[in-house]
């Protein structure tokens, strides 16, 4: 019953916020304000669905830095817990079929927030260009690097586009493990299961090893070391 009487509560914070960013983000081209409204609304989440959220390994990101943030995506949960468990101002790279959800999806549209589209692989491309150029320019960004949800739990193989974009842009990865969304909101669930305790993890940056010659071999060399960084910090 606590589930649906939070779902509920979510469902309207969601739309009283979505409207609420959608003239922040006209206004407000930075991001900060959206960002802003996003923490809230994930703190919120957190609060109602009594979500204990345990952090470690902040001294490993910097205020001064950006970086590119690779986390295992177990759970529709991660958005929110990810936006509450890291300080820093990041764009995350998201599915262009969530926007499509009303109301939030359009907020969602107008936010600092990259939509890629993987149905169409020339527009998530030049997605990932764009990419590469804001993080150039001194903002951090958030990826999923597994691509997809996890049907069991387990940490699947990481996909090469995010290490192609931190070599690319010359950021720093941060390798970033979520555990316990999985049993908070498994893929086959409606609603989140309340009280459950959820640990995020900041592993220490990961940078291009200079004594590879080859382009590609050095973000393979990436991808492989950040994959078995969250896979330790995952236990």
């Amino acid at each position: 019953m606590r589930s649906i009487i939070a779902a509920i509560v979510f469902v309207f914070v969601t739309i009283l916020l979505s409207l609420l960013s959608i003239p922040a983000a006209l206004f407000d081209r930075s991001g900060s304000a959206y960002l802003w409204l996003a923490r809230i609304w994930s703190k919120i989440f957190l609060l109602l669905f009594g979500v204990n959220l345990k952090i470690s390994g902040l001294e490993n990101i910097h205020k001064s830095e950006h970086y590119v943030f690779v986390v295992n995506h177990s759970s529709y949960t991660d958005i929110p817990i990810i936006f509450a468990a890291i300080p820093k101002d990041v764009r995350l790279i998201l599915r262009k079929r969530l926007t499509r959800i009303p109301i939030w999806g359009w907020a969602l549209m107008l936010s600092p927030m990259i939509i890629i589209d993987r149905s169409n692989p020339s527009k998530a491309k030049k997605t990932l260009a764009n990419a590469i150029e804001i993080v150039r320019k001194g903002a951090s960004v958030l990826l999923f690097p597994e691509g997809t949800r996890t049907t069991t739990g387990e940490l699947q193989s990481f996909k090469r586009g995010a290490f192609h974009m931190a070599y690319e842009s010359g950021a720093k990865v941060v390798p970033v493990a979520i555990k316990g969304s999985f049993d908070l909101m498994p893929r086959s669930a409606k609603l989140p299961s309340p009280n459950k305790t959820v640990h995020v993890s900041i592993g220490q940056t990961l940078e291009v090893n200079p004594e590879i010659e080859n382009d590609r071999q050095r973000e393979m060399d990436l991808m492989s070391r950040a994959e078995e960084s969250v896979r330790k910090m995952l236990g």
